[in-house]
């Protein structure tokens, strides 16, 4: 039955106490993303993204998804040039990058994956925007209030950070802000309302041999944190499907490029990622997990900037009309 697959869960784990130090959340993400750039590069798309891609009309290409991911991000952050924006969990610099190139922001993005820093601070330097982006090698729990940003962005990151600490991830992103900024949180759900893990294994499977130490709450503790931590929901939205769609590419291009795959890991390695892929896939597709972008501001303050109907989230996207 589906509560008892659930017994014992990622939000249950005995050892919680002992878990998310900086220096565990440090070798848990060095764990998942260390692999090899090499390794992630063979089945993602050029940029490296790896996150939910985001279908403007449904048969885009993934790598095409994966800009319209960012661009989507970015409209609904309301960048502007000039502005400070923080990436917390930058991966391989895919959207700081395009954040400062086409929107002119002054962009920093940390991560705890050495791999990820130096293969973005490559990039950063191929693209020519060393005086617009930089790529720290930080935890977020360290990045100075006194910086201040006007924007922030956090995708794929929040499922790294715990239960237990979702309130101070949530006060830290509120603390960092400027008072008028924005922030937006990208990140996988469980559809759980206790925050239990997935059915058949699943969150077992993945906390033991993918991502250690991950934890997904249900998108209403999402918002009961973010609440808790000084910040307003102001637009969440759903894209499971949109991940479903994601996954399907991701296991397409895994296989096609097995071979070469099997060349740069060693078989439980690739076994491993193999099943994940697929088995996120399923998960996805039956409602058993969920990713929600959400939109956030500074509570207690009126919504300055923030226009009257959600056509600006989608202004000058393909497939969407202007009246």
């Amino acid at each position: 039955a589906r509560d008892q697959d659930r017994q014992g869960g990622l939000g249950a784990l005995p050892n919680w106490l002992t878990r998310h130090t900086r220096g565990s959340d440090r070798q848990a993400i060095e764990y998942h993303y260390d692999v090899s750039n090499a390794f992630y590069s063979a089945w993602l798309d050029p940029n490296m993204v790896y996150s939910c891609a985001y279908y403007e009309n449904g048969d885009e290409d993934l790598a095409t998804a994966q800009i319209a991911k960012i661009d989507h991000i970015c409209r609904k952050l309301r960048l502007e040039p000039g502005q400070r924006l923080l990436d917390i969990g930058c991966g391989w610099g895919a959207l700081v990058i395009h954040a400062a190139r086409h929107y002119g922001v002054q962009a920093t993005g940390i991560t705890l994956s050495t791999n990820q820093h130096a293969l973005a601070t490559e990039r950063v330097a191929a693209a020519g925007l060393q005086d617009r982006v930089e790529i720290r090698l930080q935890d977020y729990r360290d990045v100075p209030e006194a910086e201040g940003f006007d924007r922030i962005s956090s995708v794929g990151m929040f499922e790294h950070v715990g239960l237990k600490n979702l309130r101070a991830y949530f006060q830290q992103i509120h603390d960092l802000l400027t008072p008028d900024g924005w922030a937006l949180n990208h990140g996988i759900t469980s559809s759980d309302a206790q925050n239990g893990e997935t059915r058949h294994g699943g969150g077992r499977f993945i906390d033991k041999y993918v991502f250690p130490n991950g934890e997904l709450p249900h998108i209403g503790t999402v918002l009961t944190t973010m609440q808790e931590g000084g910040l307003e929901a102001l637009d969440a939205e759903n894209l499971r499907r949109h991940y479903v769609r994601t996954l399907r590419c991701w296991s397409e291009a895994f296989e096609a490029k097995s071979a070469h795959l099997k060349t740069l890991v060693d078989d439980k390695t690739w076994r491993i990622w193999r099943v994940y892929l697929v088995g996120c896939q399923w998960s996805f597709e039956h409602d058993d997990i969920a990713l929600f972008q959400v939109l956030c501001h500074r509570a207690g303050q009126p919504a300055q900037g923030l226009p009257w109907s959600r056509g600006w989230m989608y202004e000058g996207a393909s497939g969407v009309h202007p009246h």
